[in-house]
């Protein structure tokens, strides 16, 4: 079979289309025909080499953390050949190939009508958007949530869950093209976070604040955040995109105490490895939502021989959700 092996870090030409050989798949694992494999910043980090000390997976590698494909061999496990299943895997979960094995006690399987790539643009960003919204938050009707870099992967699907659930959307992004964007989207409100976005938002809010705001930037944005935030709302972050910045976050919070802030990072695979329940009922819940209509991933296609050109695209920030690399 073929895949897009990387024997060294550094660039996207490090990301090479060739031979390798078919997985077999061991004891409680399946052969999966991969149909849909997302490209996610973490693939581009360990391609640099940039993952922390430790966490580095052992090159020749094949990145690729989720998508969505056919069960081929079904190795003696429960599941069927030819049924169709979505996955959310750890890092080496080699997804960037025409084939992959995968534990079956680890996938979800999907109604023969769904959308195979559609299906397979999801797993990382609507899990982590959906966990954060409802397990974490536990998101009230009504409500409002503040969604960071909200034309990206988890973005988008955060204004979609919320919008769901009947939670006021305010998206904050860096362009005014992608706070268009976010409104085109379902978002109620949207500001540019270049700009003065804190005054607007308390305006919009009738100056209550927000009840939830989903962070990946960090940095120093606590600050804004705690200042934007209602009495007894919620701050996840779940990413460091500005680095950890120079803030004191005690210091910080103590300055608004009295609106008893809750301040949560969440980091999806410390619940993979440690309650993959919540991830699979999450997930189920999520395809139950894409087949009734009310969520729809967003995302652009590239064949996985191009797996290079897409980590380009995703580093330059013009991508608006998911790219999905495909047969």
């Amino acid at each position: 079979m073929k895949a897009v092996l990387l024997e060294q870090t550094g660039g996207v030409e490090q990301l090479k289309w060739t031979d390798v050989e078919l997985p077999k798949p061991r004891l409680g694992q399946v052969l999966v025909k991969v149909e849909a494999a997302p490209v996610n910043f973490i693939d581009t980090i360990i391609r640099e080499g940039n993952m922390p000390p430790g966490m580095m997976p052992n090159l020749p590698f094949i990145s690729g953390v989720e998508g969505s494909g056919i069960v081929v061999d079904s190795n003696g496990t429960d599941l069927q050949e030819g049924e169709k299943i979505a996955f959310l895997g750890p890092i080496g979960a080699s997804m960037y190939a025409q084939y992959t094995v995968v534990d079956a006690n680890k996938l979800i399987v999907l109604d023969k009508s769904t959308d195979l790539i559609e299906a397979g643009a999801m797993p990382v960003t609507y899990f982590t958007a959906y966990h954060m919204l409802h397990n974490v938050v536990r998101a009230e009707a009504d409500k409002y949530a503040l969604v960071y870099a909200s034309t990206g992967g988890v973005g988008t699907a955060l204004i979609q869950l919320a919008k769901a659930a009947g939670v006021k959307v305010i998206a904050l992004d860096r362009k005014d093209e992608k706070v268009k964007q976010a409104l085109d989207l379902g978002a109620d409100y949207a500001f540019n976070s270049t700009k003065n976005w804190v005054d607007k938002v308390k305006e919009v809010t009738n100056g209550k604040g927000v009840n939830y705001i989903f962070n990946p930037v960090a940095g120093d944005t606590i600050k804004q955040d705690l200042d934007v935030l209602a009495t007894l709302g919620h701050i996840v972050i779940f990413g460091f995109l500005a680095g950890v910045g120079e803030s004191n976050l005690q210091a910080e919070a103590v300055n608004h105490f009295g609106k008893s802030p809750t301040i949560t990072y969440s980091e999806i695979y410390a619940t993979y490895f440690n309650q993959f329940s919540t991830v699979k009922s999450s997930l189920e819940r999520v395809y139950q939502l894409l087949a009734q209509g009310k969520v729809s991933p967003v995302y652009s296609t590239m064949p996985i021989a191009d797996a290079s050109e897409a980590h380009e695209l995703l580093q330059s920030g013009k991508v608006m959700g998911k790219i999905v690399l495909v047969p």
